[in-house]
């Protein structure tokens, strides 16, 4: 080592360190792991299901509908959306999706029926009088923007929570368009639509209640619900890129782990992503050229010069 001016310098240059230096990996994303994500969606999927579980509930005598809302639905809802605010999760993503594209869909099956129901009046529309029950009163006006309220946000959105989160179990997301259509179709017939015809015909007084059975009713309804199913599996065909991302776990479906393999061939991430997240340092990214040209400032080195 030479001493200059109380400098201390090497008596050696490494020029190796360009050419040498390693590559850098960007990492991605970090991904927030709770342990209890489990438990998470299992209370996601709870509330999901309550909404439409109070209205048979309330028609087969079992408990009063504002009972369930008072005491179980409202308070879980409120629990579930504070954590969405003070913890969040990536569960959460999936669930504001999914409950967005249930209530739209609820919307297109809603122009269907008020169509049926107030311009060519071939049933009724029992939504004003299952309000009541969630009120406690006997005033239509009320009761219908209760009921419409409870149907957007709690059973549309309600429906719309639960598909997206079991379609991503089961892994929908690698799957074809078809095959997401199709099954969302199915999902809203049974057992969103068989639900609810066995529990008009099965209460003692469902069709006082809710709405007669008659061929028509039962067309008009099954036709409803799967304009239902329709735009909700193309909204989940739309959202599944990003909604894919979150869920934590492999797909339930054989085929759809074959299809997630193929194309996210490393833990989900597709193959041209990894290739690109490897970066080399700026210097070492330098063209050759560049390189043999470059000369060192002390001994006058080049590159070519240190290749022997």
């Amino acid at each position: 080592m030479s001493h200059n001016l109380g400098t201390t310098v090497p008596a050696a240059h490494d020029h190796e360190l360009a050419r040498t230096a390693a590559p850098t990996v960007e990492s991605g994303p970090k991904r927030v792991r709770h342990h209890w994500t489990l438990t998470r969606t299992g209370l996601y999927l709870l509330l999901a299901a309550l909404p439409l579980l109070a209205i048979s509930a309330q028609v087969f005598g079992v408990v009063p509908m504002n009972t369930t809302g008072a005491l179980v639905i409202i308070p879980l809802a409120a629990a579930l959306a504070v954590l969405c605010v003070f913890a969040p999760h990536p569960i959460d993503r999936i669930v504001g999706h999914g409950l967005g594209w249930g209530m739209f869909a609820c919307l297109v099956y809603d122009i269907f029926r008020l169509d049926t129901v107030y311009l060519l009046d071939l049933w009724g529309d029992f939504i004003p009088k299952m309000g009541t029950w969630l009120h406690s009163g006997s005033d239509t006006r009320t009761g219908a923007v209760v009921g419409y309220l409870w149907r957007y946000i709690g059973d549309g959105g309600g429906i719309g929570i639960g598909f997206f989160l079991i379609a991503l179990a089961l892994g929908l997301q690698h799957l074809s368009r078809r095959t997401v259509v199709l099954t969302s179709v199915a999902f809203a017939v049974f057992p969103v639509w068989a639900g609810l015809i066995a529990t008009v015909a099965l209460s003692p007084d469902g069709q006082q209640a809710m709405f007669p059975l008659t061929p028509t009713t039962l067309a008009l309804s099954l036709i409803g619900h799967l304009i239902f199913g329709l735009v909700l599996g193309l909204g989940f065909l739309r959202a599944r890129h990003s909604v894919g991302r979150h869920w934590p776990w492999s797909p339930l479906l054989p085929a759809a782990r074959r299809a997630g393999r193929r194309t996210h061939p490393s833990h989900g991430r597709p193959a041209s992503r990894l290739r690109s997240a490897v970066r080399l340092p700026a210097r070492a990214r330098r063209p050759r050229s560049a390189a043999l040209m470059q000369a060192c400032g002390e001994c006058g080195a080049t590159a070519r010069d240190t290749d022997g």
